[in-house]
């Protein structure tokens, strides 16, 4: 919880330093490309701070407000992500079709090189950073805020890379093309990177809606479960499962037959057991419900 949380704070602060960078720089420029670069950065800031509440939230137990514990947060919040992204993103593309229509931007490219120089440095850094976390802890959140700094990252090097061939145009022939650079990078960037808000909205709202895991991970529990029942007697079983955040919610439905005999409580605790046990090391981490039955019509 606590590299999780320090992991989150960088983030907060190297957003806001981004930010501050992006906009200043895109307004002393004239550069609507990297302003749009620091608006996602402002975007991440803002939604950082959020992220640190609720990757607090999401370890919380139940309480009286939420009986089923806050795991939903977490893709709630990845998604509203995605959609600011996707929000900014739609504005920037039209107010670059709108320059590009009325004959481009004048910019400086000198300062827009310095500038994604040490926003490319700043974002590659701090996205591995962040994916090292999110894989040693196995959190969603810094996973997604990875992506994040890599999308940022990926930004500031076509701007750099724009930008030196603006100012090499603007010394030949050529230099009536430079003012349509920017709108058209603009576009090229949007279009190279709305899939990753799109599929960051897909992700969450198929948490959200408790969609089943990928099939993978569904063959993979439904086989643990089985080797663990291997010699319980029953009609039928059910494996019914949903990913939600950083937690795999697993509902066992055994319909046991008449061979299945129970002396007590403990004994069906002892099947529970053996189901969790089975369970260990599956990503992400599973919370297990077992019920039991001998009416197959409690499991539809």
């Amino acid at each position: 919880m606590e590299q999780e949380t320090r992991a989150l704070r960088l983030s907060v602060v190297m957003s806001l330093v981004m930010a501050a960078l992006g906009l200043g720089f895109g307004w002393i420029s004239g550069s609507n490309a990297i302003l749009l670069d620091g608006f996602f950065s402002l975007i991440g800031f803002a939604m950082a701070l959020v992220t640190i509440r609720v990757a607090r939230l999401v370890r919380q137990p139940a309480d009286e407000h939420f009986h089923f514990g806050y795991a939903q947060f977490e893709p709630f919040l990845n998604t509203v992500k995605g959609l600011l992204m996707l929000g900014v993103a739609g504005f920037a593309l039209a107010a670059s079709i709108d320059a590009l229509l009325h004959g481009g931007r004048e910019i400086q490219p000198g300062l827009g090189i310095v500038y994604a120089a040490v926003a490319l440095a700043g974002c590659l850094a701090v996205g591995a950073a962040q994916k090292r976390a999110a894989d040693r802890l196995g959190s969603p959140l810094l996973s997604v805020d990875s992506k994040n700094w890599m999308i940022d990252g990926l930004l500031s090097g076509v701007v750099a890379a724009v930008f030196v061939l603006a100012l090499i145009l603007g010394r030949t022939s050529f230099a009536y093309v430079v003012p349509y650079i920017d709108p058209i990078l603009v576009i090229v960037l949007i279009l190279g990177i709305a899939a990753v808000p799109i599929r960051t909205i897909r992700d969450g709202l198929r948490e959200i809606l408790a969609f089943a895991p990928e099939p993978a991970v569904q063959d993979d529990v439904q086989r643990r479960v089985e080797g663990a029942l291997a010699d319980v007697p029953l009609s039928a079983s059910h494996v019914r499962m949903m990913k939600v955040g950083r937690f795999l919610y697993v509902l066992n439905q055994l319909v046991v037959s008449p061979e299945f005999k129970v002396g007590s409580v403990a004994d069906l605790d002892a099947v529970r057991a053996r189901i969790a046990a089975a369970m260990e090391g599956v990503e992400p981490t599973p919370v297990v419900d077992t019920l039991f039955t001998e009416d197959q019509k409690w499991t539809e």
